[in-house]
């Protein structure tokens, strides 16, 4: 699996990347030296919208994707037929806050970090190992299973696409 970082204006793709299970960390400022130096310390491709700092990659050996889209669901299918990642979701999520991997912890081992109608609720949840966030089946999880759907589907149509 390919390890990015995503520059400042891509927080949104991050967040999917990781939901979706994709190592991916996030630069939140200081500038692209700052950025550069992080790619290339870590071995990340970067990611990014910026022409003129995706022109500076090569020169200094780092990996780059410059995104073509404006839309997360199509930045995350450029980057996967770009890196060659997999997607493994919902079984390798990674935590949209701190990029942690997530186990699977049963209700008894989070019923008292978690709101008691939540806890009577669902049976499964997924808890990060980094940094000890708890997550479940909410009713949010239609709106990722579609974005996911989405994504799946521009892959395979950029599949036919080349055939």
């Amino acid at each position: 699996m390919e390890n990015l970082l995503l520059d400042e204006m891509l927080r949104r793709t991050a967040t999917w990347c990781r939901i979706l299970g994709i190592d991916t960390e996030f630069f939140g400022g200081g500038g692209d030296d700052a950025l550069l130096a992080q790619a290339k310390k870590e071995g990340r491709i970067l990611i990014t919208r910026d022409m003129a700092l995706s022109k500076r990659c090569p020169k200094l050996g780092i990996k780059c994707i410059l995104l073509s889209s404006e839309k997360a669901e199509e930045q995350i299918a450029q980057i996967i037929s770009e890196t060659g990642a997999q997607l493994f979701f919902p079984q390798e999520m990674r935590c949209p806050e701190c990029n942690g991997e997530l186990g699977i912890a049963p209700a008894d081992s989070v019923k008292e970090e978690v709101p008691p109608h939540i806890a009577s609720e669902h049976e499964e949840f997924w808890k990060c190992k980094k940094c000890g966030k708890i997550y479940w089946e909410g009713s949010h999880w239609k709106n990722i299973k579609e974005f996911y759907g989405r994504v799946l589907a521009l892959l395979e149509k950029g599949k036919t696409e080349k055939t």
